[in-house]
């Protein structure tokens, strides 16, 4: 079920909405919104609740409360899923391995942002959090180059079709090739989700653009491209958001590593 989109709300009345492990109350008043969020720490949660006249309050004890002035009395939220704002640091949760000259496709889910506007533009922006609360690392070859990322585990599945639908994650499919000698061992790799565009399927599952990697021989470099077209996303998808932050085609990457003991 969708859950972006814009709402007219109740004035001083709390609206609720539930996008897996995010919670979100919004009560517009006379020049000011209400807002109150929380996440739980459940990475699988599938929850997805739209009430725009909540019978109850958001709990004073759990969640996270902030106000915010406006100039007008507003009662219209937009709410959008974006893709967040540094690169995902993958590992799959079985040893994975690629064999010498061949290729393979990987669907991979990350979260997305929730984003809440009370009018166009990105200034009226007053909310954008991640869905779930994510683990920080450091992607580099040493504690002086490289970058802070986020990290996830995954089951790395091989058919979109295993990975079960949940309303805070997109699905990236991530093709991998092994033009080297050498079995590849795919321990961590990088899912650079801030060059990526969103999508919703017809049903209204989250994509992202298709990554792919070409690895040469030897080393954890590769040549990463983002293809304009793919044949590993639905064909009736529509755009949501363009990317964050546009890389150049036939980037040569760091786009894997291997985990420390």
């Amino acid at each position: 079920m969708k859950w972006w989109g814009k709402y007219t709300l109740t004035k001083d009345r709390w609206a609720h909405w539930r996008v897996g492990p995010f919670s979100l109350y919004a009560k517009p008043k006379d020049y000011e919104w209400h807002i109150a969020t929380w996440q739980n720490t459940d990475a699988q949660d599938s929850s997805l609740l739209l009430d725009t006249s909540a019978d109850t309050a958001p709990d004073a004890e759990t969640y996270r409360f902030s106000r915010y002035a406006t100039g007008s009395s507003e009662t219209e939220l937009e709410l959008k899923p974006r893709l967040g704002d540094r690169l995902f640091i993958v590992s799959p949760e079985q040893p994975l391995y690629l064999l010498a000259g061949q290729s393979s496709v990987l669907y991979v889910s990350t979260i997305v942002w929730i984003q809440a506007s009370i009018s166009d533009g990105d200034d009226r922006v007053i909310l954008d959090l991640p869905a779930i609360r994510r683990s920080d690392t450091w992607f580099g070859d040493n504690t002086l180059e490289g970058e802070l990322c986020y990290a996830t585990k995954t089951r790395a599945m091989t058919e979109p079709a295993a990975i079960q639908p949940r309303p805070h994650r997109a699905v990236t499919p991530v093709e991998i090739r092994n033009e080297g000698s050498a079995i590849l061992p795919i321990e961590q790799f990088r899912v650079p989700v801030p060059a990526l565009s969103l999508y919703a399927g017809a049903d209204d599952r989250l994509w992202t653009d298709s990554v792919c990697f070409t690895r040469q021989e030897g080393g954890d470099r590769a040549t990463m491209s983002i293809p304009q077209q793919s044949p590993h996303l639905p064909g009736n998808r529509v755009l949501l958001e363009k990317p964050r932050a546009p890389v150049e085609a036939g980037t040569i990457v760091k786009a894997f590593s291997k985990l420390l003991s």
